[in-house]
């Protein structure tokens, strides 16, 4: 009876450590860096997102370790704010396949892009931004008519807390999305426009709507130094 008692305690240790182990060398990082892309011709649109200071965290859950890098979203808008189509979008926030994340995902990672968008998504996508090299826009631009337009982008990375976005007051997001805009002439040569902050998503992925206070708002205005889109005719 005792030998049983301590063949089966010893079967359930030996368990826990395979499972324990599985765990461990099937989890993956929330994103992964994403292989560079090929050189493209056309008119066409250009993100250059540069990482800042706070682009990434690492993180820490029991014995495993990983990087969380920013989840991005930029689309395109008439002047009056009529969307249009989506020029880039990070894969999580398509696929919803958040690191332990409830099953309807992290609306609150991306909640004014979410909200905008109509159905499926088509556009360029990877895990994540690619840092210093370019992210292409999607062929909506050979659809444009000539006039002007405004790019927006929503930014947010996870575990972004601080004195007020706490961990207790704003869960895993910490700091609410950011939204950024900019407005570029198209069809008559090529141009360049600097993104500008312009509010912030809500914090629970409650709504879709931008509250235009950057109130409270301090590292995540740093995921980015550098944050261009540029239209290039040709």
């Amino acid at each position: 009876m005792v030998r049983n008692l301590k063949s089966n305690a010893g079967t359930i240790v030996l368990f826990i450590l395979v499972s324990m182990f599985a765990v461990a060398c099937s989890s993956e990082p929330e994103n992964r860096p994403a292989p560079k892309m090929g050189i493209v011709s056309g008119p066409r649109f250009e993100l250059h997102l540069e990482p800042g200071p706070f682009y990434a965290k690492d993180m820490r859950m029991l014995w495993i370790r990983y990087t969380v890098w920013p989840q991005v979203a930029a689309w395109i808008e008439t002047p009056d704010g009529r969307y249009l189509d989506t020029i880039y979008v990070t894969e999580l926030a398509v696929t919803g396949k958040y690191r332990a994340a409830p099953q309807k995902g992290r609306p609150e990672a991306l909640p004014v892009w979410t909200a905008r968008k109509s159905g499926k998504v088509d556009a360029v996508s990877s895990p994540t931004t690619v840092g210093k090299d370019v992210v292409y826009g999607n062929n909506i631009v050979s659809r444009l008519p000539a006039g002007t337009y405004v790019v927006m982008l929503e930014t947010n990375r996870s575990y972004d807390w601080n004195g007020t976005y706490t961990k207790k007051n704003s869960g895993v997001n910490g700091q609410p999305s950011v939204v950024y805009r900019a407005e570029l002439d198209i069809g008559s040569g090529s141009r360049d426009a600097r993104f500008e902050p312009i509010g912030v998503g809500s914090v629970d992925g409650s709504d879709g709507e931008i509250r235009p206070s950057l109130a409270g708002i301090d590292t995540a205005l740093w995921l980015f130094s550098s944050m261009t889109v540029r239209y290039i005719d040709k």
